[in-house]
């Protein structure tokens, strides 16, 4: 299930793909007893991982001191 989904976002692949019939019977061939999520399970699961993801972002990025920064633009072009 997880690597569905790791697939599917990574590949900006739409969730439906998992209904194609090609895309199952080529999940299918290696391993016969492999499971594919529904469509509403990679939407939930997608979700999930945004969340995930969004959030040790916030968490890293609060870890960043702010640094305000101020400069000027002194170069001066031969044309002005």
């Amino acid at each position: 299930r997880v690597e569905h989904v790791r697939w599917i976002s990574e590949s900006l692949r739409p969730f439906t793909v998992v209904q194609d019939r090609g895309y199952r019977r080529l999940m299918k061939s290696g391993r016969p007893s492999t499971y594919i999520p529904s469509l509403r399970t990679v939407a939930r699961d997608v979700k999930i991982l945004f969340d995930k993801t969004r959030e040790r972002l916030r968490k890293r990025f609060e870890k960043i001191p702010a640094c305000p920064s101020v400069y000027t633009d002194a170069w001066t072009s031969p044309n002005h």
